[in-house]
């Protein structure tokens, strides 16, 4: 989502949308760059890694970046004052109300950062041009539009045969037959981001605001089938930091499913475990007491019968976690890797991509939607294989700009792993096919392709499964509408046309068992 997306107090990335002031140094003296670049490491290093200045370009660190860092480091606290969620972000602790640094070293770093980075954004890496020939799908979009495309979360249930997707606008949660069809609609009033099945029970969790904020809205509701309908039959948790995924396991082996709840907030959130207690009362244990989780999967990493869980944590931190469980729900952190605050992690998923019988991440980086900034060349889709012993080493790396979601899958079933992909950013003014590329595993060489009407939706989530059960893996692709357009260049007549007659769906039937005419 673009959301992050997810805080110590010196940072340079992930910040609030405040109304962040510039400090002025007209007046200050010749920067010694040698002792700025010492600042600058001292203090971006104190709770993440550093941001080399090549990252950004010279007006977008000192436009947007560094005024921001300016509110972190106590220097502008009226910046909080005049924000509409003032006092939830004064009660966090993240934003202190004096200095915790001279203005002078302040503006040393600033200068540091305009100095030396690069007058334009560093190119992406090259990607071989995508093609409009897609002979592995057809893309039929949704039959069903109730409003303007807001779906936040799509899911597939191959064995119903149907498609689970949001309304995040006017707070629906609506059911496509295989032919994108409206089955049902249940009002939820809040905004749906996941949705798990468990013996029966849905569990919906809701985000309470799309947009970033510190106000906890979210909700995990219950949601059962009655009389050949879904009906919400109770609600879990409520107020709590913006939910966007949860997945269950039986983590202290008591017999009964537990809930793992990735709350990414905005700056105030956690990962925290919910255990089933009697009258089924919730009991929280937090896990990771900092903002920006944003999904989860459960799996035994280190063989010992107990499930571990994997995160993948943006914001300024941008991390992948394994918490290794003691059996008792007890859990003991392991960094798989870090990268740079800039990065915009967006997705992952678990899944055995070289086919060794052990998993592995992969990994997308997009989100560009926390302030007007240019493409980023480190954006993209990146496979992490599992070599054991909690090592995993990075061994693909596929560009694209603002990618938000890959899922990996043998989708033409011919021995290796092909990748598809969705961007919520994508380069408009460029290539705007990379709003949905699917990348054909051809002996290590990953050719891209996309469907002709690509850009008839501006695809935010995706799910792949068999919708209409012939054997062979679909993809449903999730429409969100309006997103952050003042921070990347959309085409004002792509927002008219999405407005008007954008699919809240646009399902990609595979074509391997099931051939079907047209695109």
């Amino acid at each position: 989502m673009f959301i992050r997306s997810f805080l110590l107090l010196i940072c340079l990335a992930g910040l609030p949308r405040l109304d962040a002031p510039a400090l002025g140094q007209a007046d200050a003296p010749p920067v010694d760059l040698k002792r700025a670049e010492a600042l600058a490491r001292q203090h971006c290093a104190t709770c993440h890694l550093f941001p080399e200045p090549a990252l950004l370009d010279k007006k977008t660190w000192s436009s947007q970046v560094m005024p921001r860092m300016a509110i972190r480091l106590g220097l502008s606290p009226e910046s909080i004052n005049r924000h509409p969620e003032a006092e939830a972000l004064w009660k966090s602790g993240k934003f202190p109300k004096e200095p915790t640094i001279p203005v002078a070293d302040y503006q040393a770093i600033a200068a540091y950062y305009q100095a030396k980075a690069p007058a334009q954004p560093v190119a992406q890496k090259p990607l071989a041009p995508i093609g409009l020939e897609l002979p592995q799908f057809t893309a039929k979009p949704s039959r069903f539009r109730r409003t303007v495309g807001a779906v936040n979360m799509v899911r597939i249930d191959e064995q119903r045969r149907q498609i689970f997707h949001s309304d995040g606008l006017n707070q629906f949660l609506d059911v496509l037959d295989a032919n994108g069809n409206r089955v049902e609609s249940l009002k939820v009033g809040n905004v749906p981001v996941g949705f798990e099945e468990n013996g029966g029970s849905f569990f919906l969790t809701m985000i309470g605001t799309f947009s970033p904020s510190d106000i906890p809205r979210g909700e995990l509701a219950l949601v059962q089938r009655r009389d050949g309908r879904f009906v919400r039959t109770g609600t879990l948790l409520s107020g709590i930091p913006r939910p966007t995924h949860t997945s269950l396991a039986d983590l202290n082996a008591d017999g009964d499913t537990d809930l793992i709840v990735s709350m990414y907030g905005n700056n105030i959130g956690r990962l925290s475990w919910f255990e089933r207690g009697d009258g089924g009362n919730l009991r929280e244990h937090v896990i990771l007491p900092r903002s920006g989780t944003l999904s989860t999967a459960v799996h035994d990493f280190n063989g010992d019968g107990h499930p571990d869980i994997a995160a993948l944590v943006a914001q300024e931190f941008e991390a992948m976690y394994v918490f290794l469980n003691d059996g008792k729900g007890t859990f003991e952190p392991r960094m798989i890797f870090q990268e740079h605050p800039l990065m915009g992690h967006s997705s992952f998923e678990l899944t055995d991509f070289n086919r060794d019988g052990m998993p592995d991440f992969v990994v997308t980086s997009g989100d560009n939607g926390e302030y007007p900034s240019p493409p980023k060349n480190y954006h993209g889709i990146r496979v992490y294989l599992n070599r054991g012993g909690l090592k995993f080493e990075q061994s693909l790396s596929l560009p694209l700009n603002g990618a938000f979601k890959a899922l990996a899958r043998d989708y033409d079933q011919d021995g290796d792993t092909d990748i598809a992909a969705v961007s919520y950013f994508p380069n408009y003014k460029t290539t705007p096919r990379e709003s949905f590329v699917y990348f054909e595993n051809d002996n290590g060489r990953f050719k891209p392709n996309t469907f002709r009407t690509c850009i008839s939706g501006r695809w935010l989530t995706m799910d792949a499964g068999d919708v209409d059960g012939d054997g062979d893996i679909d993809l449903a692709l999730g429409n969100y509408t309006y997103g952050p357009d003042k921070a990347i260049h959309v085409p004002e007549f792509l927002i008219k046309t999405w407005e008007q007659r954008g699919p809240p769906v646009m399902i990609l039937y595979n074509n391997l068992r099931q051939p079907r005419a047209g695109q």
